[in-house]
C-alpha cells in the first residue's frame, strides 16, 4: 500500500542509533537516539537534550560513536534508551552489553549482548 505523507521534514522508518560515550571517570555509557539523521556525506545530526548524561559526556570529551541497533537486540537497545545514566550507573551491564574503546575516538564501541 502506498500512502502520501505530504511535504514533511521527516522520513520513516528511522534507524535506531545507539550513541556511545565515556563519562568523566572513563565509564562507558550509551543511549538510544530517536532524533537523528544524515546531514551530508561526512556529517550526521543528533538532537540530544542537555540533561542527558551522553550530552554531558560528549561536551566534556568531544567524542562519541554511533552504532546501529539490530532486531536481535531490540530489548537491550530499548533499555539503554529508557533508562538514564544520570540515575543508573551500570545500565550497560544491566542491559547485557559489553564495550571496547574505539580505535578512532575516545568513545566506546562494540555493543554486543553478553551470551
Amino acid at each position: 500500500m502506498r500512502k502520501n505523507f505530504g511535504q514533511n521534514t521527516w522520513f520513516y522508518p528511522l534507524p535506531v542509533l545507539i550513541i556511545g560515550s565515556y563519562d568523566e571517570n572513563g565509564e562507558a555509557n550509551a543511549m538510544k537516539a530517536a532524533w537523528d539523521g544524515i546531514y551530508d556525506q561526512n556529517h550526521v545530526i543528533l538532537s540530544l537534550s542537555a540533561e542527558h548524561k551522553t550530552t554531558k559526556n560528549i561536551k566534556a570529551n568531544g567524542a562519541f560513536t554511533i552504532s546501529f541497533a539490530d532486531a536481535a537486540h531490540v530489548i537491550e537497545a530499548d533499555y539503554v534508551g529508557l533508562v538514564s545514566a544520570n540515575m543508573v550507573n551500570n545500565k550497560l551491564e544491566i542491559a547485557g552489553f559489553h564495550t571496547a574503546r574505539s580505535e578512532f575516538v575516545y568513545a566506546p564501541i562494540s555493543w554486543q549482548a553478553i551470551i
